[in-house]
């Protein structure tokens, strides 16, 4: 195997790179076909990254700073509704066990929008 990885490391279409094992998750050292030392893909659309982008880095893997910021801005929604609905079956229960009517569904809850 030694040998296989040292005859393709010296050819000029592989080069070496940086990236994060699956299984275990620690930086390894991988051989990389056709891409150039210094070339970057971003880990949300895998588009390359340019030396002058903006660039976001957590852990090992680097976003597009517009790539970071959309991923960040959907889990935030995504926390937000799941905290309102969360609260509003709350609610609900704390009225039913104080024996209170419970209030009209909310238009969110009405429409049934997820």
């Amino acid at each position: 195997m030694r040998t296989v990885t040292t005859a393709v490391s010296v050819s000029e279409l592989f080069t070496r790179a940086t990236a994060t094992c699956a299984s275990c998750r620690r930086q390894t050292t991988t051989l990389v076909w056709g891409r150039r030392v210094g070339e970057d893909k971003c880990t949300l659309c895998s588009r390359l990254i340019d030396p002058r982008d903006s660039v976001e880095i957590v852990e090992s893997d680097r976003f597009h700073r517009h790539c970071w910021n959309r991923l960040i801005s959907e889990e935030s929604m995504r926390s937000g509704k799941e905290l309102s609905r969360r609260s509003q079956e709350l609610i609900r229960r704390s009225r039913e066990l104080l024996g209170l009517a419970s209030p009209p569904p909310s238009e969110e809850e009405a429409s049934g929008d997820s």
